[in-house]
This record gives C-alpha cells, structure tokens and sequence, in this order.
C-alpha cells in the first residue's frame, strides 16, 4: 500500500512542486492550516483506516498557522511524522520544531533529493 503524504503550505507552487517530487506516494495538498485539518478529519471519516502517514508543514501560513495546525493534527493522529519546512530559518526555530515533536526539519528551497531522503526517513 502507497503511504500518503500531507503537504501543508499557503504557496501554490511549493505544492505543485513537492507533489511532482513525491509522485511515488500518494500525495494530499492543503493551501492552510484550516485546510490540513480538516483534510485529516476528512480521511478519518471516510473509514479509509489511515489519514495520513506523514505531513509535511510549513509554519508561516496565514490565519491558523503551521504550529497551532500541527497541534490539532497531533491530537487526533499522535503518531504521525511531521517534517517542517520553513523558509525562516534559526537554530531555536529548528529546536522549537523538534520539541514540538517534529521528525525533521528542511529548509526552503528544498532540494529535490533532500526532500525525498527526509520523507523517506520519516517514514
């Protein structure tokens, strides 16, 4: 079975580009924190038995942001990966991220092969 990978970002050419890069999974977009949550809550009523395997999160969204999103998903599925990915970059943002359970942590722009290695890490 695919594992599916959650790409939550306010961009719409970083999804269209992280979809392209991880063509091999199934891949669900949402442009907001709204969005991913209620993507999750979506696939868990459907009885599809997962939501989703692995999210990858952007922290800087408007209205409901990366952290607060990631805090609500954690609370329904508190096993899945989550991998930020931010283009504000610190060593006590990446601290912040990892102390709030992250599994990983990129950097944008994110190279092809790094965001296929990180996923697979994960994973």
């Amino acid at each position: 079975m695919r594992k599916t990978v959650l790409i939550v970002d306010d961009d719409p050419g970083v999804l269209r580009v992280f979809a392209r890069q991880l063509a091999e999974y199934t891949v669900l977009t949402a442009d907001s924190g709204v969005g991913a949550v209620e993507c999750v809550e979506e696939r868990m009523a459907s009885g599809k038995g997962h939501s989703v395997d692995l999210v990858l999160m952007d922290l800087n969204m408007p209205g409901l942001d990366g952290w607060m999103a990631m805090s609500l998903i954690r609370a329904r599925l508190p096993s899945v990966p989550f991998l930020v990915v931010t283009s504000r970059t610190d060593d006590d943002l990446e601290a912040r991220a990892r102390a709030a359970g992250a599994a990983g942590f990129l950097a944008k722009p994110v190279e092809s092969e790094a965001l296929r290695r990180a996923v697979a890490r994960a994973l």
